[in-house]
């Protein structure tokens, strides 16, 4: 279904980035332009290795999103490397497995959502609010008709 232009979201504050690491071009590519969308910035990831470097290097993102099911089983290392270093970081997890199949240190952190692939992106969107609201990152307030 298309979205009309009273239907988009209101942008979140331009400091928000949000880091993919994914590993499948289309699904990162897809990933971004929804969390463009959704008025982030994304940076895409499709190698661990400069992950984990800017995990130590730069400042914090606002979100994590990664795959599960990346290449050489890599996920639970940057899943915990990532907790390791930023306890408080909202992940979502978009991924073609299931929930239930995932370690119970993901199924039950309270900072991490698992959303299926197949749900599609309404799936994915809502989990990046839930992501960004417990960054502390909302829509900017709307101005009062005192200020238009």
């Amino acid at each position: 279904m298309a979205r009309e232009p009273t239907d988009l979201p209101e942008p979140v504050a331009a400091a928000a980035a949000v880091w993919i690491v994914e590993d499948e071009p289309a699904a990162a590519a897809l990933a971004a332009d929804l969390c463009a969308l959704n008025g982030t910035l994304a940076y895409v990831y499709r190698d661990a290795q400069l992950f984990l470097d800017a995990l130590r290097s730069e400042s914090r993102p606002a979100v994590l999103v990664l795959d599960w099911r990346l290449e050489r089983g890599l996920s639970a290392p940057l899943f915990m490397a990532a907790r390791h270093r930023e306890p408080a970081l909202p992940v979502v997890f978009w991924t073609g497995t299931a929930a239930h199949a995932l370690p119970q240190m993901i199924q039950q952190d309270p900072r991490a959502r698992v959303v299926d692939k197949a749900d599609g992106t309404a799936a994915f969107e809502s989990a990046l609010r839930w992501a960004l609201d417990q960054a502390g990152i909302g829509p900017p307030a709307r101005p009062s008709k005192a200020q238009r």
